[in-house]
């Protein structure tokens, strides 16, 4: 061998990259400011955590319009009390869920989702009458309870109209919910109380379309429209100064306020939280520079996809951008 090994090993570099990775020193008095802002130096996942607390912050600062999209197991999981929280003091101004995310936050007002266990065996589940999401057991009383909410609720609105459209059927389920108890722990009911728009997409899916399946078949005449709310969100989209969305997980919310910010060529700031790979080509999936190829998010650096599981993620983005 005529050339040198130690060549290779210690070849010569230049200092590319910006700031020093550093973590947060411990051995000083606790200051949790200093500690969310030491997300952004510390490298990983926790450097777009630190950046997508910057891009909230800003997003405040500039009083844009906050788009706010979650999939069920938002509702499912403590991160309800979150959304709560921003929906209750009027710092998001549109909401988009599943149908999931909706309907477990008005069964939580009833009775609560218990702790278990991913590895529970599911047939024994079943037999005592017990479903689970993930490490969530939810007693199948919640939704033996939450006919008897629907029931009267769909009787109510054939009432009022036979063709309500599906805005107004999510602000009613909100208004139904006023001085019942714990009404004030649910999203629903703020987003009702303080007018702040509320998407439940696709509204016929789980318990929801249970029910309206039943009650359709004793009134062939009701029907829930969807074209109100493709207009409202449209409209909010165009008349909107400045937007930013917060997008946790993928699925239809994420999708249905992306394309609509396609009318003003994306979204001026865009956070995403989830786990979704982009090597399966999904909605979750999708990296920040996908979204700014179909013209969803601007194409500029104000954008950030944080790989993480929500539960852990979303509530830190909260207490560092929203609560401090």
């Amino acid at each position: 061998m005529t050339k040198d090994p130690r060549k290779s090993l210690f070849r010569g570099s230049v200092e590319l990259g910006t700031g020093r990775i550093k973590g947060y020193d411990f051995s000083k008095r606790f200051d949790q400011e200093k500690f969310f802002e030491s997300f952004k130096d510390t490298g990983f996942q926790a450097t777009n955590l630190g950046k997508a607390i910057e891009i909230a912050k800003r997003m405040r600062k500039e009083k844009v319009t906050i788009f706010l999209g979650f999939t069920s197991n938002v509702s499912s999981s403590g991160l309800r009390e979150a959304i709560t929280y921003l929906v209750k003091n009027r710092m998001v101004h549109f909401l988009v869920t599943t149908t999931g995310g909706v309907e477990e936050d008005i069964i939580k007002t009833h009775g609560d989702f218990l702790h278990g266990s991913f590895d529970a065996d599911g047939a024994y589940l079943r037999k005592k009458g017990v479903n689970r999401t993930g490490n969530i057991f939810i007693p199948n009383e919640r939704y033996v309870w939450f006919e008897s909410f629907m029931k009267p609720f769909l009787e109510r609105m054939y009432k009022k109209s036979k063709n309500p459209d599906s805005v107004d059927f999510v602000r009613e389920l909100g208004r139904e919910l006023s001085g019942r108890p714990r009404h004030e722990e649910s999203f629903t009911y703020w987003a009702y109380r303080n007018k702040i728009p509320l998407l439940c997409v696709p509204l016929a899916d789980g318990a929801i379309g249970d029910h309206l399946y039943f009650f359709k078949k004793e009134h062939p005449d009701f029907e829930v429209g969807l074209v109100e709310e493709v207009k409202l969100l449209y409209d909010t989209v165009l008349n909107a100064e400045r937007t930013g969305a917060i997008l946790i997980g993928g699925s239809v919310p994420k999708h249905h306020i992306m394309n609509a910010l396609m009318l003003r060529d994306g979204s001026d700031y865009t956070i995403y939280i989830n786990t979704g790979h982009e090597a399966e080509g999904s909605n979750a999936g999708a990296n920040p520079e996908e979204a700014k190829s179909w013209g969803k998010a601007m194409s500029d650096d104000n954008n950030v996809k944080v790989w993480s599981e929500a539960t852990i993620a979303f509530p830190i983005l909260v207490a560092a951008a929203f609560k401090l």
